[in-house]
């Protein structure tokens, strides 16, 4: 259940991200509650972040002070971590951005990574600033690819792993299932998809319920829509939220 009565984040720090100049649209961005915002190096430090980015991919006991300024092997798993540096290469090489789709704590989310403007100096003898990147990140519901839109040029990517939350309960099977489910799919059809009986297609679906302690199938659509979840989700790597 929702609670209401959190207190508002607190504002960003004090003079911003390192590099970034303070404007009413930056400000705009990093206190849009369901926006998460974060500089990054390319060599996976996080430099800066607002508090839903951190609620995101940290969970809600973390805090940005927690996390800023130090790097990403002290709170993600190694293949999350190559993934991400392979991915920061790429839009540095090109100067393009890539939206990337992830399951991250049982909640699908899309990324947009930008690289920043590269910094030559400003004539003072300081060095230049090493490669950053925006990413902005969001929780989704839906076809990634709907949302990025029909003949967009957009760089659309999905991690290869995923972090399930409450789902990692769930065997393959039973997360194919469920993805169908939110599809708004009957047991019948279902049955008829996979190849299975109804009965066996009807078992899974108890047991679905049973570990995700949910018996109403309205419920288990709205889980597998958060999720984002597809059939080929099932196969993607399981890996844990991280170390914190």
């Amino acid at each position: 259940m929702r609670n209401t009565s959190r207190s508002p984040d607190p504002p960003p720090h004090s003079g911003g991200p390192p590099g970034i100049e303070l404007n009413p649209i930056w400000n705009a961005v990093v206190h849009e509650p369901t926006t998460g915002v974060s500089i990054v190096s390319q060599d996976g430090m996080t430099l800066w972040a607002n508090p839903q980015a951190v609620r995101i991919f940290h969970g809600p006991d973390v805090t940005p002070e927690m996390i800023i300024g130090r790097a990403w092997s002290e709170f993600f798993p190694a293949e999350w971590i190559a993934e991400r540096l392979v991915l920061l290469r790429r839009v540095q090489e090109t100067q393009q951005p890539i939206l990337l789709r992830t399951i991250w704590r049982g909640y699908q989310h899309i990324s947009w990574i930008h690289p920043i403007p590269g910094d030559d100096g400003d004539g003072s003898g300081h060095e230049p600033l090493p490669p950053r990147f925006l990413v902005i990140t969001r929780r989704v519901e839906g076809d990634v690819f709907e949302l990025a839109g029909k003949g967009s040029t957009a760089d659309v990517r999905e991690s290869d792993v995923a972090n399930l939350g409450p789902l990692a309960v769930l065997s393959l099977r039973e997360l194919e299932i469920l993805s169908l489910i939110g599809q708004g799919m009957s047991i019948k059809e279902i049955a008829s998809i996979l190849g299975r009986s109804v009965k066996t297609i009807e078992n899974h679906r108890t047991s679905i319920g049973d570990k995700l302690k949910v018996d109403d199938r309205v419920h288990l659509a709205e889980i597998a829509r958060r999720a984002g979840l597809t059939v080929l989700d099932a196969e993607r790597r399981r890996v844990e939220a991280g170390k914190d």
